[in-house]
């Protein structure tokens, strides 16, 4: 009962840490989860968490690293394929051999072999923790690409040179002839096994769907136990498990080229779980390294070897020492012929210094240091096992810190212009989305209808490409608009000139809209009063009328509402300066709305046209609705900043104050 207490535990804090993120942004979710895990240790439970090391490489590194594999870019990849490799092969070799000595120089308590084994742990870098700062930092996309790639490739170079320092530890035998071809041999041979298990697999997968068993759960349990059956083979046979949850990985991605409705929901599902996986995966490791400090910090403090201020200026340095390393290597690898984008004259030092930064450690140095063995072969502790920990440790939140608070500094003005440039190729992205959503909806009753609406969505994707600020610029005499509206709709109240129901529940609407983008008190006043006005009487009023009547009313009072807003556009006309082409279109605009509804009161009996106006309604909410839940996946996923989505959403609701002139 206390385990599954404190898994509950562990998940609430998962949850917990990036709700605070949302209220504190300047502070990345990994350095939350760390404090959280170490909150977690002084609450009274009675239940004491013992990590297996090998449990923990099997539980953690596995699934993580097949699921790199799986999301990975393969074109930028083959594209950006020297500077990755000089960054994830070259980098990760060297900082091993020359960190290393400098550890064991540095901290004469850490034999060699176990500082080599810190070093090869600290290489790899942590997209994933990167990725925690996107919505404060916007790092140009060469440089995310590039550290995209290195992480997936560095994780497996790094990794298995620690799995080599560490078992030269263990053992007390090391011997770099041996050692070298071992390692060609495990790496090709996790290579290949990951390769062939993946075939494996899809064999058996084609067998079942030739039985005509296309459970979507069956196939993701398969698809979710693959890196475990994956790494354990490849523990078994004695080849590299890591390199082979890799390939299984990328082999994977190739999976779903030829697709049917099958696949398709498979490939919905997939993603969905894959999300929760990593999502829980990635913070359950900085949750169990803030659980672990408290007692390592202590063991650590007890030492008489080392004081408290010697042992933070240790990782102070370490880090210092790596980030150094990292920046010559990526000074020397920007010269021509590296095939690494070349930088503009004057800022090869810049980009490098954004480079270096940008390669924070996260979850693998974690998971490596953490997976150490208690004991040496001989029985002995392993040695400076929570010392090495706690360097570790501290290497992780120096990169973290420098990334979150130095990095904006380098990056400036270009970062911001960048981002609004980027969210609006995602704002055309989510567009595109809700088209193909509605497409997909499509059949011969709503051929007409989604046709019409997708075509809307066309039109905002092209004003997007042709001006990115339009609806910025435009959000003022919208407002203007929706105010006139107002103005109009009470003069129609005050003379009795309009059904009440559908008056009250347009100015409703309407205070709504302008209390939401004005905040002023004006539009917020007598909502109460409106919403009971509308209960209690409006409905009597809605059940005098039949559908034909409601929607002739409907008609009349919006085509009133359309020439008062005309008359006030027409007289802003001649001030208007440099908005006269937006107020031009405007007018257009809404004489188009008037000449559309002045033919429907005339046809208005058309049963047909009810039918279709109706389907539109109805499929425009669905657009809409579709375009909500877009934006909030991409502003989850990190994609998309607050600021960001709170401004698509504001425009969203401007739209959707009337939906029909929108939508035809």
């Amino acid at each position: 009962m206390e385990i599954f207490e404190f898994i509950l535990l562990m998940l609430a804090a998962i949850a917990l840490s990036n709700l605070v993120n949302r209220f504190i942004p300047s502070v990345s979710v990994p350095i939350i989860q760390i404090i959280l895990g170490v909150v977690i240790t002084y609450l009274p439970l009675h239940f004491e968490l013992k990590l297996n090391p090998e449990l923990f490489l099997l539980l953690f590194i596995a699934p993580l690293l097949f699921n790199d594999g799986r999301q990975s870019d393969k074109e930028a990849l083959w594209r950006l394929k020297k500077p990755i490799l000089l960054l994830a092969l070259g980098l990760v070799f060297m900082t091993v051999a020359i960190l290393g000595f400098f550890l064991n120089w540095l901290l004469p308590v850490i034999p060699l072999a176990a500082a080599f084994a810190l070093a090869a742990a600290l290489a790899p870098t942590d997209a994933v923790a990167v990725g925690a700062l996107e919505e404060k930092i916007k790092i140009p996309h060469h440089t995310m690409k590039i550290l995209e790639g290195e992480s997936l490739i560095n994780d497996a170079s790094g990794l298995v040179s620690f799995q080599f320092a560490a078992a030269a530890m263990v053992t007390g035998a090391f011997s770099l002839r041996s050692a070298s071809f071992s390692f060609a041999a495990i790496s090709l041979g996790g290579i290949l096994l990951g390769l062939l298990m993946t075939l494996v697999k899809y064999v058996f997968v084609k067998w079942l769907r030739r039985l005509g068993m296309e459970n979507v759960t069956l196939h993701m349990l398969i698809e979710v136990l693959t890196p475990f059956a994956v790494f354990l083979m490849a523990e078994e046979l004695g080849v590299n498990g890591i390199l082979a949850a890799v390939s299984a990985g990328i082999a994977h991605s190739f999976g779903y080229k030829k697709l049917n409705p099958e696949i398709a929901r498979l490939n919905i599902v997939s993603k969905s779980t894959w999300s929760v996986i990593i999502y829980v995966l990635n913070g359950l490791v900085f949750l169990l390294l803030g659980t672990q400090l408290p007692e390592i910090i202590r063991t650590i403090w007890n030492s008489s070897s080392l004081s408290h201020a010697q042992v933070i200026l240790y990782t102070l340095v370490l880090t210092l020492a790596l980030l150094a390393l990292r920046f010559v290597w990526v000074l020397v690898m920007t010269l021509p012929g590296t095939g690494y984008q070349q930088p503009a004259p004057g800022h090869a030092i810049k980009n490098a210094l954004i480079l270096t930064l940008s390669g924070v450690r996260g979850t693998i140095t974690l998971a490596s240091t953490l997976s150490l063995p208690f004991f040496l072969d001989n029985g002995n502790p392993f040695p400076e096992r929570d010392l090495i920990i706690f360097l570790a440790a501290g290497v992780i939140l120096w990169t973290l810190l420098a990334s979150n608070y130095l990095l904006p500094l380098l990056i400036g003005d270009d970062a911001e212009a960048a981002q609004v440039n980027d969210e609006t190729l995602i704002e055309m992205e989510i567009l595109r989305n809700v088209v193909i959503a509605l497409s997909e909806q499509t059949n011969d009753d709503n051929k007409a209808a989604i046709g019409r609406i997708i075509n809307t969505y066309h039109s905002r994707i092209r004003k997007l490409k042709k001006d990115e600020a339009a609806e910025r610029l435009q959000r003022p005499l919208l407002i203007d608009t929706l105010k006139w509206q107002r103005e109009s709709t009470l003069l129609a109240i005050k003379n009795k000139e309009v059904n009440l129901f559908i008056a009250y529940r347009t100015l409703h609407r309407l205070n709504r809209t302008l209390f939401r983008f004005t905040k002023d008190d004006q539009y917020k006043t007598n909502l109460l009063a409106l919403r009971q006005w509308m209960e209690v009487s409006g409905m009597l009023n809605q059940a005098t009328l039949s559908f034909q009547e409601k929607r002739e009313a409907l008609d009349a009072f919006r085509v009133r509402n359309i020439k008062y807003v005309i008359e006030k556009l027409n007289a802003v006309l001649p001030t208007a300066g440099t908005e006269v082409e937006d107020v031009s279109s405007s007018i257009l605009r809404y004489e188009r709305m008037l000449s559309r509804y002045s033919r429907r009161e005339s046809s208005s009996s058309s049963s047909s046209r009810q039918d279709f106006d109706t389907t539109l309604d109805e499929l425009a909410r669905v657009g809409i609705q579709l375009e909500r839940d877009q934006i909030q996946l991409k502003f989850e996923s990190g994609q998309l900043s607050r600021a960001g989505m709170k401004d698509m959403k504001n425009n969203l609701l401007l739209m959707e104050h009337d939906l029909r002139e929108l939508t035809i």
